[in-house]
């Protein structure tokens, strides 16, 4: 598995597929590491060339004492898709690596062919109670409660250690062992960072075709702050919701979600970028005319 070095950090990653194909881009959540991809990157056509980074402070990318802020880290994410050559790229962000991408695609649209939120943070971010950052704390010295917290973000997900399950409870307890080796800082930084976090009326910019995958069975973020989010994006025209799973469908309907997010990506999107570049020309010419306005108004 590669490493990059990139004006801001070092960053470990995972890919799957031929270098030359459709470049997709896999942001992982809080707490998390791009293993979580693992099951879904093991679905993919050849044709997709999927890249799944470990974020700051994550996995095996370099640890920070700071720099968590969304903004900062969709600067690390900018830096990273420079220093891999990448464009016309499908991001795909997981709960609050969904925030991320939000904040990639409003500062670079140009780079990006569509947006895909898995389970995402809402676009007005998230609050988290003062006891919530007492166990966040306490989770750097309790395995058992990490191991517990994670497991709520992936319900359906046969972790148990039995003879049959061999596999899956192998493949958890090395999801427990990434995040239990997250830099310190990070343990709470992430949660600060979106109780700092609102772009709610920002995402109302976002006119790339963008799709929305929520878990009915989803603990964590709810039917009605998905929805929120869907409305605000004029671009997200798919609210796919998968039934039976939870937090993280790439871990628990990777088969599923691997066949929406594939059939989203290739669809062709000439007829939608025309009516987008539509809307933003009257919306130019919307502000053009309120300027005019203005300007015969003044004294």
């Amino acid at each position: 598995m590669p490493y990059v070095d990139t004006p801001r950090m070092r960053f470990h990653y995972r890919t799957h597929g031929d270098p030359t194909g459709l470049p997709m881009l896999l942001l992982h959540g809080s707490h998390g590491s791009s293993r979580w991809w693992e099951p879904f990157l093991a679905l993919l056509p050849e044709e997709i060339y999927a890249v799944a980074p470990d974020l700051r402070g994550h996995g095996l990318s370099e640890q920070r004492d700071d720099g968590y802020a969304i903004e900062a880290q969709a600067d690390d994410l900018h830096a990273f898709v420079a220093a891999l050559d990448l464009h016309q790229i499908d991001l795909v962000g997981h709960s609050s690596g969904a925030a991320i991408a939000m904040e990639f695609a409003l500062a670079h649209p140009e780079l990006l062919s569509t947006l895909v939120l898995v389970d995402p943070v809402p676009a007005e971010g998230v609050f988290t109670p003062v006891d919530t950052f007492d166990l966040l704390e306490q989770m750097r010295t309790d395995r058992a409660l990490h191991a517990a917290a994670i497991a709520a973000l992936m319900v359906s997900f046969d972790h148990e250690d039995r003879p049959d399950n061999r596999e899956n409870h192998a493949f958890f307890a090395q999801l427990v062992d990434d995040a239990q080796a997250m830099a310190p800082a990070a343990f709470t930084a992430m949660a600060t960072a979106l109780g700092r976090w609102n772009r709610f009326a920002d995402v109302q910019r976002l006119t790339l075709p963008t799709l929305i995958c929520w878990g009915d069975r989803d603990t964590i973020v709810d039917r009605d702050a998905t929805t929120r989010t869907f409305i605000a994006i004029p671009g997200a025209n798919n609210l796919e919701v998968l039934r039976g799973s939870g937090h993280s469908p790439m871990i628990e309907a990777p088969l599923v979600l691997a066949e929406r997010i594939v059939d989203f990506i290739t669809q062709d999107y000439t007829e939608f970028d025309a009516i987008r570049a539509s809307v933003d020309e009257e919306e130019f010419d919307g502000h053009a005319a309120s300027d005019a306005d203005d300007q015969e108004s003044t004294p």
